[in-house]
């Protein structure tokens, strides 16, 4: 439907490498609590540490479509089940887009018609399951994947969704999907995060909200 590229090429192509994911924007703007959190992640022998190589494990699992063990396949099973059956269409999955208005970059996890609306989605593999408060910055990442999309694209994203899957067993996993409307002023809250980001950075002139 759409020409899409991976994140290195477009960015690459637009020459934009130095432009922010969100992820580094909060990073950015949330610069000690990152700085602990990047300690506990790198060991592996801690809660988050652990947390995080599962995560990135399961995200492959429903990246590829395929397990390498029984737990990743219960994942893959309930997504599949819970989930998956919502997702009418699928446009694309893990591709770059850039916002060369708002100077941003970033690449999304999936993109297409969810539950009958045009949706940019998200995978998020838990310990637990996710309440909306704590989705707050997975909700504006979605957000702003949104706004790259379409004025990339000339789409008219309608929601965003998070998927997320908790458990730390096969036996205990469970899910929640979260959607926001677009026009509950989701885009906004990103866009402040950024024109924070660069008015912290002076990488650029702040940008109008």
């Amino acid at each position: 439907m759409y020409d899409y590229l991976t994140l290195p090429k477009l960015s690459k192509m637009f020459n934009c490498m130095e432009y922010p994911s969100p992820s580094k924007v909060w990073r950015t703007l949330n610069a000690k609590e990152n700085e602990i959190m990047q300690r506990m992640m790198k060991d592996k022998n801690s809660v988050l540490g652990k947390a995080v190589r599962e995560g990135r494990k399961a995200h492959k699992t429903l990246e590829d479509n395929s397990a390498k063990d029984e737990y990743q396949q219960a994942i893959l099973d309930i997504f599949n089940r819970e989930i998956g059956i919502d997702i009418d269409e699928v446009w694309a999955k893990e591709k770059g887009v850039i916002s060369k208005e708002n100077k941003f970059r970033g690449q999304f996890d999936g993109v297409g018609v969810f539950r009958g609306k045009t949706t940019v989605w998200d995978y998020k593999k838990t310990n637990q399951i996710k309440s909306p408060s704590q989705m707050k910055n997975y909700i504006k990442q979605c957000a702003a994947y949104a706004i790259a999309h379409d004025e990339m694209y000339g789409t008219e994203i309608e929601q965003i969704a998070v998927l997320n899957i908790g458990g730390k067993t096969k036996e205990g996993l469970s899910t929640k999907v979260t959607t926001y409307d677009l026009h509950d002023g989701i885009r906004e809250m990103f866009l402040c995060d950024l024109q924070q980001y660069y008015k912290v950075t002076q990488t650029h002139e702040p940008l109008p909200v």
